[in-house]
């Protein structure tokens, strides 16, 4: 249900400010950015907090078994919509770096050339699915037969009853040392055989048999592998498998299901390790925001400031329905300036000002307005708003270069000079420059930070973290630049000899020459009369 300014109950005002008032602070306004940030406990929380009304969580629905993202694009929150949403009757949820960091190590460290992608997606499926046995047992779904079935196999297995995930996986982690250390040339067959396969399937038929007759269903939770720290290449092949295992769930009449998350900043790197990308991918479900949608989740979050700290000013609105974008942005002209004028004297809409210097992410979204309205004045009658221009602009000064260090760490393991190239050579460059131009600048100075010497590398990096897009011809006007970005197009984006370039504002405001005076860079995607560039083919 919509939140609807002053249609709450005495009762519904009560529970929500006791809800909501450790989340909703002076500091944080519009709450953590993060979900993990949320206490597992307080699943109503994370269920108010949660916009609805968007593009992917109808496509969730559709049970996508990879789910894919950059940092900051909600992986971790739709991963937990199962807490709230009743899609799923059970759950495990695993930390997949740290269990592909240490399974995987080992996997690879056994594996021939000779092992094929099909073995590792059965050794996949066998370690997650002696986590989904350990899970289910505790529930009363079972039969005693059943129940009997699988407590057979668990206890080969060394698992008992009190055992959490982490527990399932250091015990299979210590088994796989343990063959590694034995024998590891042959050591995925040894693994399987320790695994005891008949016993195993006895006991995954049970619990499939048992959810299918009882209606019920079950979700494997894998969480992203935005903080793997080893190299993807060095686990190639373990990888593979998992991937392909993945790839084959979800179908229609499954009753477990899984929910892999994959970072978009290594999809370029992971795609190629698929053995059959169109199968592994199939049911993949792709993060990506419109503006429309952004405003949506801020003015949700808006509504309960404004609930918590200034009751009286909310209550002197009219009724608004913030499940449509008209009425959201309603609720953001009460409390913003219609216009700004930016550094080159020229002035925009406020709220396109702001969404300009994220890259489509609530994260982005959430930080910029989270330092706009820390901090304001919270004393009984006082009424701060509209906010001042000059906190506005602040405010985003203070975190861009924030988010621009994020961009960089998330990209880190495959660019992991982006920082100091940026530093180096974006200060030479204005908002809008030729192909001809950068070449000239990576020679004098790109060349000596970025680690190679392929001009066409540096021009990808740059692209590939959203520093650089590409003009679009005919959309300028006297008060801006209108550049694409890669993270609005379906594939990589192509730049020719004779495109135009630009600078992306959250890069241009940190990495500035003092000296731009240009009209600003609109990202496209970022006015919120832009087409959805979801439904563009580049």
């Amino acid at each position: 249900m919509p939140f609807v300014c002053c249609a709450q109950s005495r009762q519904e005002e009560s529970a929500l400010f006791n809800t909501l008032r450790p989340y909703i602070t002076k500091d944080e306004p519009f709450g953590p950015i993060d979900s993990v940030d949320i206490d597992l406990k307080d699943t109503d929380v994370m269920n108010r907090l949660f916009e609805r009304h968007n593009w992917i969580y109808k496509n969730l629905h559709q049970r996508p078994s990879i789910i894919m993202g950059r940092k900051g694009a909600g992986k971790t929150y739709y991963l937990r919509t199962v807490f709230f949403d009743k899609q799923y009757d059970f759950y495990t949820e695993i930390r997949t770096a740290h269990l592909l960091g240490h399974i995987s190590s080992v996997i690879q460290g056994m594996t021939k050339d000779a092992v094929f992608p099909e073995t590792l997606s059965e050794l996949w499926e066998t370690i997650l699915w002696t986590c989904v046995l350990s899970e289910i047992r505790k529930h009363r779904l079972l039969s005693s037969q059943d129940l009997y079935v699988v407590n057979t196999y668990l206890e080969k297995m060394g698992v008992k009853g009190n055992d959490t995930v982490d527990d399932v996986l250091w015990k299979i982690a210590n088994l796989f040392d343990e063959v590694m250390n034995d024998d590891p040339r042959d050591g995925v067959s040894e693994i399987m055989r320790r695994f005891d396969r008949v016993s195993f399937d006895d006991a995954r038929s049970a619990v499939l048999d048992s959810l299918k007759s009882s209606k019920k269903s079950f979700v494997i939770l894998m969480d992203s592998l935005d903080d793997f720290r080893l190299d993807i290449d060095s686990v190639s092949r373990s990888l593979q498998g998992l991937l392909k295992y993945v790839g084959s769930m979800n179908k229609p009449r499954d009753v477990v299901d899984v929910r892999f998350c994959l970072p978009s900043e290594l999809f370029h790197r992971i795609i190629k390790i698929s053995s059959n990308p169109n199968k592994d991918f199939r049911r993949a479900l792709k993060l990506q925001w419109t503006a429309s949608e952004l405003i949506l989740i801020g003015a949700q979050r808006l509504m309960y400031y404004l609930f918590l700290y200034y009751p009286e000013f909310l209550r002197g609105l009219p009724a608004l329905d913030l499940t449509k974008r008209s009425d959201a942005l309603k609720l953001f002209s009460s409390v913003l300036p219609e216009k700004i004028t930016n550094q080159a004297g020229f002035q925009e809409e406020t709220m396109s000002y702001i969404l300009r210097h994220t890259q489509l992410l609530p994260r982005h979204f959430l930080m910029l307005l989270n330092s706009i309205f820390k901090g304001l004045s919270v004393a009984p009658g006082s009424n701060p708003f509209p906010i001042p221009e000059t906190k506005i602009i602040n405010g985003i000064r203070r975190v861009e270069e924030f988010i621009v260090s994020e961009i960089f760490v998330a990209f880190k393991l495959i660019h992991p000079t982006a920082e100091i190239t940026c530093k180096r050579c974006l200060p030479q460059l204005g908002h809008k420059f030729s192909v001809g131009e950068l070449h000239q600048i990576f020679t004098r100075h790109g060349k000596a930070v970025f680690g190679g010497d392929n001009m066409f590398d540096f021009q990808r990096m740059l692209i590939e973290i959203g520093a650089l897009g590409r003009v679009i011809p005919g959309k300028e006007s006297d008060v801006y630049i209108k550049g694409n970005f890669e993270y609005t197009v379906a594939h990589e984006l192509t730049i020719s000899h004779n495109d135009q370039l630009c600078i992306h504002p959250l890069f241009s405001g940190i990495f500035s020459n003092g000296n731009r005076k240009d009209r600003p860079v609109y990202p496209y995607g970022t006015v919120l009369d832009d087409e959805d560039y979801r439904d563009k083919v580049e």
